[in-house]
C-alpha cells in the first residue's frame, strides 16, 4: 500500500474517532446549558415569589392600617359623643324650673327633656361599652352614674326651689305657712349645729333636738295639707334635713371623673396612631 492509502486509512480512522467525541462534547454542553437554565428558571421564580409576597405583606400591612385608622376614627367619636351626651344630660336637669309655677307646662316641658337626655346618655354609654378598651368603658361608666347622681340631686333641688317659694307666697297671706317656714329653718339650724347626718348611708338616729323640731314642723304641714302637697312637703323637709348630697361635690367629682376619661381616651388613641405610623413605616421598607 503506497503512502497515499496509508494517509487516506489513517484520516478516516480519526474522522470515525472524532465523531463520538464532538457527539460528547456537544451533549456535555447541552447538560451544562440546560442545568444553567433550570437554576436560572428557579431563581427568577424564587425571585418572583419574594416580589409577590413583599407585594402582599405590603397590602396586608397597609390595609391593616387603613381598618386602624378607621376604627380610630369610630372611637374617638364615640368619645365625644359620650361626653356630648353626658354635657347635655346635666345641662337638661340645670334647666329644671325653679320657681313657683301657674300651670306645670314648663315643668312637663323640662322634665321630658331630662328624660330623653337620660336615655340619650345611657345609649352612648352601651358604645362605649361596646368600643371599649376596658379602662375606657370603666371610665365611662364612672361617668355615667356620677352624671346621671348629679342630675337627680338637681332635679331635687328644682323641687325644692319650687316648694320654697310656693311656701314663701303662701306666707304672705297665710300665718301658718310663716310659721312652717320659720320651724324648716330652724331644723335646719339644728341639724348643722348637732352634725346629724341624715343621709341614708350614715343609718344615724336624730338626736332629740332634731326629732322635735321634725315632729313641730311635720304638725304645721299638716294645717296647710291643702295648699303644700306631699312631694312640696318631702322636698323642704328633706332639705332643712340636708338630706341629699351637695350638688357641688358631686359636680367636683364628675370632672375628676371627666379628666379620667379623657386622659384614658387620650392614651387608646395615641396608642393606635403610634401603631398605624409603625405599620405603614414597614410596609414603606418593604421590597
Amino acid at each position: 500500500m503506497d503512502l497515499e492509502g496509508i494517509g487516506a486509512i489513517a484520516a478516516a480512522a480519526v474522522a470515525a474517532l472524532g465523531v463520538p467525541a464532538a457527539v460528547l462534547v456537544g451533549r456535555w454542553q447541552m447538560r451544562a446549558a440546560l442545568r444553567a437554565a433550570e437554576e436560572t428558571g428557579r431563581a427568577g421564580i424564587a425571585q418572583a415569589e419574594s416580589t409577590y409576597r413583599a407585594a402582599l405583606d405590603a397590602v396586608r400591612t397597609e390595609a391593616d392600617a387603613a381598618h386602624q385608622q378607621w376604627r380610630r376614627g369610630i372611637r374617638r367619636d364615640a368619645y365625644a359623643g359620650f361626653l356630648l351626651a353626658m354635657t347635655r344630660c346635666v345641662q337638661a336637669a340645670e334647666a329644671l324650673p325653679r320657681e313657683r309655677l301657674e300651670t306645670s307646662q314648663d315643668l312637663s316641658g323640662a322634665e321630658n327633656e331630662l328624660t330623653r337626655t337620660k336615655n340619650d346618655l345611657s345609649a352612648v354609654l352601651w358604645v362605649e361599652q361596646l368600643e371599649g378598651p376596658p379602662a375606657v368603658a370603666d371610665s365611662a361608666g364612672s361617668v355615667s352614674s356620677l352624671a346621671l347622681e348629679l342630675t337627680k340631686t338637681l332635679a331635687r333641688k328644682a323641687e325644692y326651689f319650687r316648694a320654697a317659694s310656693a311656701l314663701n307666697h303662701l306666707s304672705m297671706s297665710n300665718p301658718v305657712a310663716a310659721e312652717l317656714d320659720a320651724a324648716l329653718m330652724e331644723l335646719a339650724v339644728v341639724v348643722s349645729e348637732t352634725g346629724y347626718n341624715a343621709q341614708p348611708a350614715s343609718r344615724q338616729m336624730p338626736p332629740p333636738e332634731v326629732a322635735e323640731a321634725v315632729e313641730r314642723a311635720t304638725e304645721l304641714h299638716g294645717r296647710l295639707s291643702d295648699d303644700i302637697g306631699i312631694p312640696e312637703w318631702v322636698a323642704l323637709l328633706n332639705e332643712a334635713l340636708d338630706y341629699f348630697t351637695d350638688p357641688d361635690v358631686l359636680n367636683g367629682q364628675l370632672s375628676s371623673a371627666v379628666d379620667q376619661f379623657l386622659l384614658d381616651c387620650r392614651q387608646t388613641l395615641d396608642a393606635q396612631a403610634r401603631s398605624n405610623c409603625q405599620k405603614l413605616w414597614i410596609s414603606s421598607r418593604s421590597p
